[in-house]
C-alpha cells in the first residue's frame, strides 16, 4: 500500500474553500427526498487532487443515521452543488468535480475507545 502524500497548503486553502461553499450550499438548496428525515450535515474536511480538479468531500449526518441512503442521494444529485461552486466566481479556471463520501473517522475514533477500556487492554497496559 501506497504512502498517502501530504496535500499542499493550495490543496488545504483550496479544500476549505469548498467545504465552506458546500456547507453553504447544504443550508439553501433543498436537494432531499422524502424517504430521509432532514437532519444536520456536517461537512468534515475536503481533500483536493493535486491538480485541483477533484474535491473528495467526506460527511457525517447528526446521530450517522440513514447515512448510506444520504451518501446515495447526495451523490445522485451533485451537479446542484457544482453549479453552486460554478457561480461562485472561485479563484481557478475550471469548477472541479465533487464526490461525496461518509467521513467514519468519527466511528473508528470510538471503536478505539471502545478497545482502549478493554479489561485485557487495561492489563496489558498497566503492566509497562
Amino acid at each position: 500500500m501506497p504512502l498517502e502524500q501530504k496535500s499542499s497548503e493550495r490543496q488545504n486553502r483550496y479544500g476549505e474553500v469548498i467545504r465552506s461553499l458546500i456547507s453553504e450550499c447544504l443550508l439553501r438548496v433543498d436537494f432531499f427526498d422524502n424517504e430521509i428525515p432532514i437532519t444536520s450535515i456536517t461537512v468534515s474536511f475536503v481533500k483536493m487532487s493535486k491538480d485541483l480538479r477533484v474535491a473528495n468531500v467526506y460527511f457525517m449526518p447528526l446521530g450517522g443515521k440513514f447515512k448510506n441512503k444520504l451518501l446515495e442521494t447526495l451523490n445522485s444529485k451533485k451537479y446542484l452543488f457544482q453549479k453552486h461552486l460554478a457561480t461562485a466566481k472561485l479563484q481557478s479556471k475550471f469548477t472541479p468535480k465533487i464526490n461525496f463520501y461518509i467521513d467514519d473517522t468519527f466511528d473508528e475514533a470510538e471503536k478505539i475507545s471502545r478497545l482502549l477500556l478493554n479489561k485485557k487492554v487495561l492489563r496489558d497496559l498497566k503492566n509497562e
